[in-house]
């Protein structure tokens, strides 16, 4: 569904299917690469004339499907890789993939990625804050009827309810840079993470360099079987889809026919139902509550995949190559779709007024005919 031409614009942001794309993903494998040459050759551990062969070459001299063979052969990409960069510098090819190891390429690979995805569904959450901005200041007299436990509770007022949301979100944002802090880690450490085939300290002196070039954090010794970083991340989006899945649900909800106190924006056609043509269904709501609930739900599998044994655990690695990028997917249109949801939806500030006033009028009748059959 995530790659369906008719479907892939519901469940995620066609951006964050460019950053992990299958291009893009060869492309920062290559990245990861050319960083790594570059940083041992200012340190002296390779040529230089190795790294500048390796900056020159580009993502389309590679040849997927050569890529694919390989992945299909070893189990992992990154040896075919290897092999294609070596004959495309045959001069230096002694100096390819210097002294590390398939999971360093990957892992570095992946943290560019998410650095970049963490960016785009902070920005997109932004917008979101900025438009309940809006409607808060637009509705800043607006009262309606307060629900608990799903019946008529007291009147409240309808910015307190969107200030709850958009507090709510300014946290998911917090939390969101706190999580980045801690999991976008440059990963180099070789064999078994120890640094070996580097002399005196050299290695933690490439690590140090390779972060400062890609503007990532380090971890000492090394993560490679320690995937905390990456599931607090995950956990983080997980969290912004609940968020985003209570607001739609309860937009959702407030724009029933029984309810009808919110409506979202209508053009000729949406909404449309194959069977009842006076139906203008809330889609913007209702597909914000069903991508948020597989993003979280998603997000919650990263558990499964933390539980490594010893210095590398392929079996429990190789899941985040599916699941890392599915939740940033999913998160991504979740976040698209609250923003076309709060762009376009009215809230009905009479109705919620008259319902509120009435509801009231019936408690203070109620009230009055139980003193009085009391007394």
């Amino acid at each position: 569904m995530l790659e369906s031409r008719i479907y892939r614009d519901c469940f995620s942001s066609s951006e964050m299917r460019d950053i992990w794309s299958e291009h893009a993903t060869i492309s920062t494998w290559l990245k990861a690469e050319q960083v790594l040459a570059r940083c041992q050759a200012d340190l002296g551990v390779i040529p230089n004339d190795a790294a500048t062969a390796m900056e020159a070459i580009s993502v389309s001299e590679l040849d997927v499907e050569d890529l694919a063979a390989e992945m299909a052969l070893v189990g992992r990409p990154i040896i075919g890789l290897v092999k294609q960069l070596r004959v495309l510098v045959p001069t230096h090819a002694n100096h390819v993939h210097f002294n590390s190891t398939t999971q360093d390429i990957m892992d570095t690979a992946m943290v560019i990625q998410m650095k970049l995805g963490l960016e785009g569904i902070r920005s997109s959450t932004i917008r979101v804050t900025g438009l309940l901005d809006a409607h808060i200041a637009a509705h800043s007299s607006t009262v309606l009827i307060g629900r608990t436990n799903g019946q008529h509770a007291l009147p409240i007022a309808l910015s307190a309810k969107l200030r709850v949301w958009r507090s709510e979100l300014l946290r998911r944002l917090e939390a969101m840079e706190f999580a980045a802090s801690r999991g976008l880690n440059v990963q180099v450490g070789g064999p078994v993470g120890d640094l070996r085939g580097y002399e005196s300290g050299m290695g933690e002196s490439v690590k140090s360099a390779m972060a400062e070039k890609l503007s990532l954090g380090m971890v000492d010794p090394h993560w490679q079987s320690a995937r905390d970083g990456v599931a607090e991340i995950l956990a983080t989006l997980g969290l912004l889809c609940g968020s985003l899945c209570k607001i739609g649900h309860n937009i959702n909800l407030m724009s029933s026919s029984d309810i009808a106190e919110v409506s979202e924006g209508h053009v000729n056609g949406k909404g449309a139902s194959s069977s009842m043509h006076h139906k203008r269904n809330q889609r913007a709501s209702e597909f914000l509550e069903a991508v948020a609930r597989l993003g979280r739900q998603r997000a919650e599998q990263i558990g499964e995949f933390t539980l490594h044994q010893h210095e590398r655990s392929g079996g429990a690695w190789i899941g985040e190559w599916t699941l890392v990028p599915e939740v940033f997917l999913l998160t991504s249109g979740a976040v698209s779709w609250a923003e076309t949801l709060l762009s376009d939806v009215t809230f009905h500030a009479e109705r919620m007024g008259d319902r509120a006033e009435a509801v009231t009028a019936s408690n203070r009748e109620d009230t009055t005919q139980v003193d009085a059959s009391g007394s």
